[in-house]
């Protein structure tokens, strides 16, 4: 019996650790859908433990974009040398070269099932996740011949928005059929925004140095829903979507510069603003529509950077300060939040701070990681990955690899 009890026991931790799960919404910079950066889904608080890897390959030259997560297991990077390499671990699976020259221009995106990349030759690509060319389309002007940048990819649940900074805006289907097409008369935010029903919100800058920029309401059908501007007010972050509310911050012009964070409602109302105390970079919104804002200000000397917390009705929490530049979005857990900042002397570190009070829980330095690429990606289980910079690797922040086997 105890052979065969063993036998049992091993197949299951197989069938455990070949598990299959993704997304439940199509991923995209930072791995979140509609750029929240809300992983309260994935896990209670951030992992601790760190296990920085070199990944072994041809080409060894350093992440040029954020990760993608695929599942918890698979991720896709995107290299210096034009690779796009899709890893399980730390063991590459398949690799897709662009054209000769050509690179990964934006981040990466994926739907349900196809991975979308915009090269530097201005050519949208779709993959299947094993990493088969499934289409492309030529849509911009190369960078080497004055294009771009591009926006980052919007990925919908079947299909992509993508677009370039003049103002130039498609939605594709995952099977390449071109949905709709904007052209703005001005340019275009590189972090355009969606939410979970594919409509998204453009900020459309404008051409004078005190004017007004605006935001753009575009529905799934391509159909423009409403512009508002914002008077004297140039946004200085992507606008992120709540539940039936819109935040975006920036810094109003009118006298002496004034940061701000405003709350508008699906209909373009403005409900409230917040005069903040230094220029807003990130905002992040949890499920309850409270927002947490990374604000950050170089000062005289030794920089200042912070988090504030605001309830939905725009009434502060709490504030949390560090003498370092925060370097990434506040990551939103459960029960707890995460950031990287670096000091004025390049020392690198992770900071996890309780959601409810902004208490400090932890502190982590990485004062002994390679040079990385400081934009986060989160898996489905949590874990947050970054790309090392200078040679193919990942830091990652997550449970022991054996959790995959039980």
């Amino acid at each position: 019996m105890q052979p065969l009890l063993l036998a049992l026991v091993l197949s299951g931790i197989l069938l455990a650790g070949c598990r299959s799960e993704r997304w439940e919404l199509p991923a995209a910079l930072g791995g979140s859908f509609s750029r929240t950066h809300n992983y309260a889904r994935s896990a209670a608080e951030p992992p601790q433990l760190v296990f920085s890897s070199l990944i072994a390959h041809t080409d060894s030259s350093g992440c040029i974009q954020p990760p993608l997560p695929l599942s918890s297991q698979r991720l896709v990077v995107a290299t210096a040398d034009g690779s796009l390499v899709a890893i399980s671990g730390t063991e590459p699976l398949w690799t897709f070269r662009f054209p000769a020259g050509a690179f990964a221009a934006a981040a990466l995106a994926a739907d349900t099932a196809t991975l979308y990349a915009v090269g530097s030759d201005g050519m949208l690509y779709a993959l299947s996740f094993e990493g088969s060319e499934r289409w492309r389309q030529p849509l911009f002007q190369s960078i080497a011949k004055g294009g771009g940048p591009y926006i980052h990819p919007l990925p919908l649940r079947d299909g992509v928005v993508v677009g370039d900074v003049s103002g130039r805006i498609l939605c594709f289907s995952s099977t390449g059929e071109l949905r709709w097409e904007h052209r703005r008369g001005f340019p275009i935010d590189r972090l355009p925004a969606a939410d979970a029903h594919g409509t998204i919100v453009l900020v459309v800058r404008s051409s004078e140095e005190t004017g007004a920029d605006s935001l753009v309401l575009i529905e799934a059908t391509g159909h423009q829903r409403w512009a508002r501007a914002l008077m004297q007010t140039r946004v200085s972050c992507s606008p992120v979507f709540g539940q039936k509310l819109l935040f975006v911050g920036g810094v109003r012009s009118a006298g002496e510069p004034t940061p701000v964070l405003h709350a508008f409602s699906e209909a373009g109302e403005l409900l409230w603003s917040q005069v903040l105390p230094a220029v807003p970079r990130w905002i992040s919104v949890d499920d309850s529509n409270r927002v947490y804002v990374v604000v950050h200000s170089s000062g005289i000397g030794e920089p200042i950077s912070g988090v504030l917390a605001y309830d939905k009705a725009g009434n502060r929490l709490w504030s949390w300060y560090l003498r370092a530049t925060i370097t990434t979005p506040f990551l939103l857990f459960r029960k707890a939040g995460f950031v990287l900042a670096s000091e004025a002397n390049g020392a690198l570190g992770a900071y996890t701070l309780e959601l409810s009070t902004g208490t400090l829980q932890q502190t982590t330095s990485l004062e002994e990681a390679p040079p990385l690429l400081l934009q986060p990606a989160v898996a489905p289980d949590g874990s947050i990955v970054i790309g090392w910079s200078s040679r193919l690797g990942l830091l990652r922040f997550g449970e022991h690899p054996w959790r995959w086997l039980f």
